[in-house]
């Protein structure tokens, strides 16, 4: 099962600032919902996600990595394991002078396999595309902060 989404959102500030802040591993791992305690391990980012499909919760462990790091954007790749469910996301950032300050422009995509996702494919979907919705509704709070 797959999931594909993508927005914009316009910030204050100029494009160089907000690749800096996504250069940042732990500003990265702050952004993806439940992810905590982020270390680093063989050239990967390595966490723990608390996740909630539905009436389950529980834990799942997050890896991600830099696939691309450019003056205007970055894309993380990553993989999501447990609760019997295996997730690999993709995220590319893009960040566009507009107006004296950035337009962010992102996009989530998601697959999701194991048990959890053949037995309850809309629920795992929900959670994939809320993910994705909470991921830039966090950066865009954190860029206005920051």
């Amino acid at each position: 099962m797959q999931v594909s989404e993508s927005g914009e959102f316009f910030v204050a500030k100029p494009p160089e600032e907000v690749v800096k802040l996504l250069k940042d591993p732990a500003t990265v791992a702050r952004l993806i919902p439940g992810v905590s305690g982020v270390r680093e391990s063989g050239g990967e980012y390595v966490g723990e996600a608390t996740v909630k499909l539905g009436h389950l919760s529980g834990k799942m462990a997050v890896r991600f990595k830099y696939a691309e790091v450019r003056d205007d954007g970055v894309v993380v790749v990553g993989r999501a394991t447990g609760l019997q469910t295996t997730a690999d996301f993709t995220i590319a950032v893009d960040a566009q002078p507009k107006d004296g300050g950035t337009l962010v422009k992102w996009r989530f995509q998601g697959t999701a396999r194991g048990l959890i996702a053949s037995l309850a494919p809309g629920l795992v979907q929900s959670a994939l595309r809320k993910m994705a919705e909470e991921a830039a509704n966090n950066f865009a709070n954190y860029l206005q902060t920051k």
